[in-house]
């Protein structure tokens, strides 16, 4: 662990999940990991924990964790598509309308929770390519 470069985040995260692994404590490990810099053996359960860790750490995901969702039905999303665009041709004829505009804005946080992203304009066009395809 030692030889390997981690920010002080990465290797406290590192440390965590493998004194978990190895069911000891914290300190226990990192005082482990000190003595084998100075080249006293680690216990070969923690250096087991920790090398699983490690690969844990430096393996990507195979799918993003943004992308693990559920898709809506294509019906709901349609339905909140159009519900966006009379809401948007509404706060068009009418900017100053409070009512349009929280129309507006209610039908834009209904494709943001729909479709599962942080951001409006990702979520209508998710929405726009989930509901053509």
């Amino acid at each position: 662990m030692a030889t390997t470069p981690a920010t002080a985040r990465e290797a406290e995260r590192i440390l965590s999940a493998a004194a978990a692994q190895a069911d000891m404590p914290e300190t226990v490990l990192a005082a482990a990991v000190l003595d084998a810099s100075r080249g006293v053996p680690v216990p070969a359960r923690a250096e087991r924990a920790l090398r699983q860790a490690l690969h844990a750490a430096r393996t990507p995901d195979p799918v993003p964790a943004s992308r693990l969702c559920l898709m809506p039905l294509r019906e709901d999303a349609e339905e909140a598509l159009d519900r966006f665009f009379e809401t948007r041709l509404r706060l068009t004829a009418a900017p100053a309308d409070p009512e349009a505009r929280q129309a507006f804005e209610d039908a834009l946080f209904t494709l943001c929770i729909l479709m599962g992203r942080p951001c409006a304009a990702e979520a209508l066009h998710e929405a726009v390519q989930y509901t053509e395809g």
